[in-house]
């Protein structure tokens, strides 16, 4: 089930807002961590770190839709003193909570040309990655994902306000 918003309108400006983001300046800072570890948390998401993961892991997401779902950030490959690659990696990673929460992608099938479009522009080696190293049917998705890391923090909340909206539990 899918929950596509009727106004596309409101994505295009997210896009703008995103197109606009160099001269805005993209550094992430710990209350934006936080802030979006708070909504990770109230989508029902925990947030964990680990000692133990692959080598070539910055973090993961994983759920079985059932007992486990749980972001996972890699303390064993992430220098976690360090804003910007925490940052990268939650944003990533949570781009997948999004995908689950809609049950299908973060991003309106009309905007990933554009989408596409900037992750090759901005991050080639991202776009080369995506296309190399993931099965078809895994290609979109990532792509969403590194493309999300290229955002600034105000749009990637956003988003995942927009994307996860009905599961989100109110803060206590």
């Amino acid at each position: 089930m899918s929950r596509r918003s009727p106004v596309p309108l409101l994505w295009v400006a997210v896009l703008l807002l995103s197109a606009l983001a160099p001269a805005m300046g993209r550094a992430a800072s710990l209350e934006d961590i936080k802030r979006l570890e708070d909504l990770i948390n109230a989508s029902g998401t925990k947030t964990v770190v680990s000692d133990s993961c692959p080598p070539d892991h910055a973090g993961y997401y994983e759920s079985d839709g059932k007992a486990t779902d749980r972001l996972v950030i890699c303390r064993n490959n992430v220098n976690l003193s360090d804003v910007e690659a925490v940052w990268e990696v939650m944003a990533h990673e949570s781009t997948h909570i999004m995908q689950a929460c809609t049950g299908s992608t973060a991003i309106p099938d009309e905007l990933m040309p554009r989408t596409y479009r900037e992750l090759q522009t901005m991050a080639p080696h991202y776009a080369k990655l995506v296309g190399r190293s993931y099965a078809s049917a895994d290609q979109r998705l990532e792509a969403e994902a590194f493309w999300m890391e290229l955002q600034t923090p105000p749009v990637v909340i956003d988003l995942f306000e927009r994307n996860c909206a009905r599961f989100l539990q109110p803060r206590r």
